[in-house]
């Protein structure tokens, strides 16, 4: 009896030690610190690759953690099954999205988390600017308190939930993890979007660590307090010390919606960066003409990213004629900022038209030559395989 005792224990412990040494399930993801970029005219999994990111980022988040998520649009079945998941499993999941378009995939969302705010879950749909009143909710940041091996969780960047800036937009998405004072400074802003109610000073302006974020609106704003006005007044064309080209500070801007009065002034403050010896290159979707031709006047290099691949003319949405595009909205900069030689990113959801001024928005600057290289390897690679030539308008 001792004998067959012991046989069964050693039986049952040869499970468990089985068990253990069995790998991680596919879920326990631990999303890596740095920029993504998805590739529309790649395989599936080369267009869904920032949204696979999101996902199993929220496959990984276990009982008693929070989401808090922030886009302009959701439609993606396997964005709302995962955050369903979560929900059922224990995790607080918190949603804010624009009311532009009510997807099927966020009905379903709202059905199973609701629309209470009080409570632990659910999904919050703005009228407009959640904190400015006109406008949008255009911000795109994800939070989490844990994934996998990775605590306090940040992703900023240009991407939605949808399977048309999957297939058709050039996005990026930047994450940084272990950062508590960064994401609770984005917490707080989520919870001003979910009040969804005017507040009295809704730009914010902080620096946390290494990351400097800008949140939006900022209607009363005039051309002299344009915050992208005073980045681009903090640099100058002259460098040394190996940062930027042949002693000339080196700019590329990748932007989706440059138009308007807004996106005229900042145009020429641009171009006359490049008047002064800056190496710019700019890659554009959807620009306004009058933003084009003074570019180009002042001898920046101007490219489009808005392609008709099939000379259709028609893609079967609302949004633009071509097959791809880019949605980014990033800016680097290798040379002379703020009076220092270095290396910075700005990226984020904010395009440069007059409507940003009006919507939720974000920006985060990142500094370092790590992060700069990985953008700007994005902007060489769509600049040489994804882009056309612009005629002045």
């Amino acid at each position: 009896m001792i004998r067959k005792a012991s046989a069964l224990l050693a039986s049952a412990l040869a499970a468990v030690l089985a068990v253990v040494a069995l790998p991680a399930p596919a879920h326990a993801y631990t999303p890596s610190s740095g920029p993504i970029f998805n590739n529309p005219r790649g395989n599936l999994a080369a267009k869904d690759r920032i949204l696979t990111h999101v996902v199993r980022t929220i496959e990984s988040t276990p009982r008693g953690s929070e989401i808090r998520i922030a886009a302009y649009s959701n439609d993606r079945p396997d964005v709302a099954e995962a955050l369903i998941a979560a929900h059922q499993r224990g995790v607080r999941v918190q949603v804010v999205l624009n009311d532009n378009w009510t997807s099927g995939s966020t009905r379903r969302l709202v059905k199973v988390l609701g629309r209470d705010t009080n409570r632990r879950s659910f999904v919050a749909i703005c009228a407009g600017s959640c904190r400015g009143g006109f406008g949008n909710q255009h911000m795109k940041f994800y939070l989490f308190s844990e994934a996998g091996r990775a605590r306090d969780v940040v992703m900023v960047g240009s991407a939605n939930l949808t399977g048309y800036g999957a297939r058709v937009q050039w996005n990026d998405m930047y994450t940084t993890s272990n950062q508590p004072a960064l994401r609770e400074l984005y917490t707080k802003v989520f919870e001003q979007l979910v009040r969804d109610r005017r507040i009295a000073e809704p730009y914010i302006h902080r620096t946390v660590g290494d990351y400097e974020n800008e949140f939006f609106p900022m209607p009363s704003m005039t051309s002299g307090h344009d915050p992208v006005l005073e980045r681009l007044d903090a640099v100058r064309c002259a460098t040394s010390g190996g940062a930027g080209s042949g002693g000339r500070t080196v700019i590329r801007i990748v932007m989706y919606g440059w138009v308007d009065s807004r996106g005229l002034y900042l145009a020429k403050r641009v171009a006359d960066l490049a008047r002064s010896g800056c190496d710019v290159r700019t890659i554009l979707s959807a620009p306004g003409g009058r933003v084009v031709r003074n570019l180009m006047a002042g001898g920046v290099q101007v490219k489009s990213a808005d392609l008709d691949l099939d000379d259709n003319e028609d893609t079967g949405f609302d949004e633009t004629p071509y097959e791809v595009f880019t949605h980014q909205k990033y800016m680097t900069l290798s040379g002379t900022y703020r009076g220092a030689v270095g290396y910075q990113v700005w990226t984020g959801s904010e395009n440069w038209s007059n409507l940003g001024l009006h919507n939720d928005e974000v920006t985060i600057r990142i500094p370092g030559r790590r992060v700069h290289r990985e953008y700007v390897a994005n902007f060489d690679y769509l600049w040489a395989h994804y882009t056309r030539w612009l005629d002045p308008q």
